[in-house]
């Protein structure tokens, strides 16, 4: 089983024919109200694709609990070890999705639940779990979170290769990816924890990235050898690479887009990426497979409203990876 560890919200989606204007009225084409929140968004898809997984983030105890609870049975995610705090305000987003661009513009409330902390991922036998994948937003829980995921995997019996060339989540018992999507303190203390980086375009442009190859070779400078960088970037495709001992052997490669000709709705298509390319990873696909078959279903989410009719799309796509 995949989890998914961050944050689980609720997104009010309009969907506008254009994005308003300020300081104007506007009829939506339609609303809707969806679960979202990267990690979540990223167990909708996995659940999508077929894969057994569990979500693992804080819920409120208020009147949208059960809203967000059905909406995970309802894709068989697994979500009885999520903390539910009482008096609390849990998180929610508004969402504008234009449909003469595709854009979306998100507007979220944090709300005040607490993160996820080191005392809630020890409750759980950490060898029902094949990967492990970490939203980086918990900067003070996180390191220690993920120090303990590799003490674990220290102490599990695995037939590790020696071969340099070996990226290095194929050579651990529970493999670790990290989503790094904005800025947070105490990153440095999580990239050597993770076996692979998932960067966002937005937090590589603060680093100074102008596309997609800069992002990767920047972040390969940061992690440890054998760590797989991979940085999406829009319709420019996404790049990238295995890191080696010697930076000078560090191939940056670069996946081109697969074209959508009529882009429906954006939201959600990052965590479709991230989502296909753990699921790819963990089956025991090369990075390359991966990165070209996360490529290919985030351009079919382009095509469809949420995620719901992801399921129904792949199928009719023929036999998955």
């Amino acid at each position: 089983m995949i989890c998914t560890v961050g944050l689980i919200c609720v997104d009010i989606v309009s969907f506008m024919p254009e994005y308003p204007t300020e300081d104007s009225d506007h009829r939506c084409a339609e609303q809707t109200w969806e679960r979202g929140g990267n990690a979540s968004n990223s167990a909708t898809v996995l659940a999508c694709i077929g894969v057994p997984v569990e979500c693992l983030g804080t819920l409120a105890d208020d009147k949208l609990l059960k809203f967000l609870q059905d909406e995970m049975d309802s894709f068989g995610i697994k979500h009885d070890n999520c903390p539910i705090i009482p008096c609390g305000n849990g998180p929610m987003s508004v969402v504008v999705c234009a449909k003469d661009t595709g854009s979306r513009t998100i507007i979220h409330a944090k709300g005040n639940l607490p993160e996820i902390t080191l005392s809630d991922i020890k409750k759980l036998n950490l060898k029902n779990y094949t990967w492990m994948h970490f939203e980086g937003r918990n900067e003070l829980e996180l390191p220690k979170i993920m120090q303990f995921v590799k003490e674990h995997n220290n102490e599990e019996s695995f037939t590790r290769t020696n071969l340099s060339d070996v990226p290095n989540y194929k050579n651990t018992t529970l493999p670790v990816s990290l989503e790094v999507e904005l800025h947070i303190e105490n990153l440095d203390k999580m990239l050597p924890l993770a076996d692979v980086v998932l960067v966002g375009k937005d937090y590589a442009k603060l680093q100074g990235a102008t596309n997609g190859s800069e992002a990767a070779e920047l972040m390969s400078k940061r992690v440890l050898p054998g760590t797989v960088v991979i940085c999406p970037w829009g319709d420019q495709g996404a790049s990238y690479c295995v890191t080696s001992v010697d930076p000078k052997k560090t191939d940056i490669i670069t996946q081109p887009v697969y074209l959508c000709e009529n882009v429906v709705d954006s939201l959600g298509a990052g965590d479709t990426f991230n989502a296909t390319v753990i699921y790819c990873l963990s089956k025991g696909y090369d990075v390359r497979t991966s990165v070209d078959y996360a490529c290919k279903v985030a351009s079919l989410k382009l095509q469809i409203r949420g995620l719901k009719g992801l399921r129904d799309l792949l199928k009719h796509q023929g036999k998955l990876l």
